[in-house]
């Protein structure tokens, strides 16, 4: 983020290929980054696997169930649009990597004029199928989009992949009208969960996840892209102990697999609660007039 070569390992991890991936942090700025990092195509590669979304327990990308898990991403969404809603409204809305367009059909149903941009053919393709608003199949930057074409964009669970956040960031910047709102979720690396776990933390994922930000890294790098900073803050999701038992899984499967099979057997499991489980949100404004 600063331009500095003075880092600090933090983190080394073997992933299910068997590659071993360096996570450190910069002495100068504090961002947390992988080094060195697979490049552009290799990490596309992994979005463009139509199982991305559906993995296997071992691996250590993608999600295990992106679509049963629908309902828990519609109540988190929900909120988010209800934040911006209550701020400025409803107008032109950009979901960057909607997935299989929860969100944009939420969006809809609400009101909103929304679009969405996906890399993942598959997912674009059930995103636009499903609720019948144009996604745009690859980059925010291939889209394209004229300026000032938007009056909010979300970014939820993405800016941690790309393999330069910062341009992707001057692009919303580019896109969003004068005074537009642009909210993002991601991993909080400042966060307990990151301390008491190290490398075991369930958001290193070192082959997608670039890069990991806090709340102040994040706040820094929006300023400099000329985005004014509402809050900045960590943010719970809506889980179920159903949810927790499959992340289990993936770091002990022996114990995910016993929990697993006590939760298809309790309706209970299923019931959604709210649960800070190491992610935090920020709301940026782009700053009207000259800057």
């Amino acid at each position: 983020m600063c331009g500095a070569h003075d880092e600090q390992l933090l983190h080394r991890k073997q992933v299910s290929s068997g590659t071993e991936f360096s996570v450190v942090r910069c002495r100068a700025c504090g961002l947390v980054y992988v080094n060195p990092r697979l490049q552009e195509d290799e990490v596309a590669r992994i979005y463009h696997d139509p199982g991305y979304f559906s993995r296997a327990a071992d691996s250590t990308t993608g999600y295990s169930h992106y679509t049963a898990d629908k309902d828990l991403h519609v109540l988190f969404f929900r909120g988010q649009l209800q934040t911006l809603e209550a701020l400025m409204g409803k107008g032109r809305l950009l979901d960057v990597g909607c997935a299989y367009g929860f969100l944009l059909e939420e969006a809809a149903r609400r009101g909103w004029q929304p679009q969405g941009v996906e890399v993942s053919t598959e997912a674009a393709r059930h995103s636009h199928a499903a609720c019948g608003v144009p996604v745009f199949n690859g980059t925010l930057r291939d889209a394209a989009f004229p300026d000032e074409a938007f009056d909010a964009v979300v970014m939820n669970d993405v800016i941690e992949h790309m393999p330069d956040p910062a341009a992707e960031i001057r692009e919303v910047h580019r896109i969003l009208q004068p005074g537009g709102l642009f909210i993002l979720h991601t991993p909080n690396e400042a966060s307990p969960w990151h301390w008491l776990m190290g490398r075991h933390w369930i958001h290193l994922k070192p082959e997608e996840h670039l890069y990991y930000f806090s709340p102040r890294t994040l706040s820094t790098m929006l300023a400099a892209c000329g985005f004014e900073v509402v809050y900045a803050r960590p943010r719970s999701k809506m889980t179920n102990a159903a949810y927790i038992v499959g992340v289990l899984g993936k770091s002990a499967p022996w114990l995910g697999r016993g929990l697993a099979a006590v939760a298809e057997r309790l309706p209970m499991m299923k019931w959604p609660f709210p649960f800070r489980g190491g992610g935090f949100e920020v709301l940026a404004r782009k700053k009207a007039g000259r800057e």
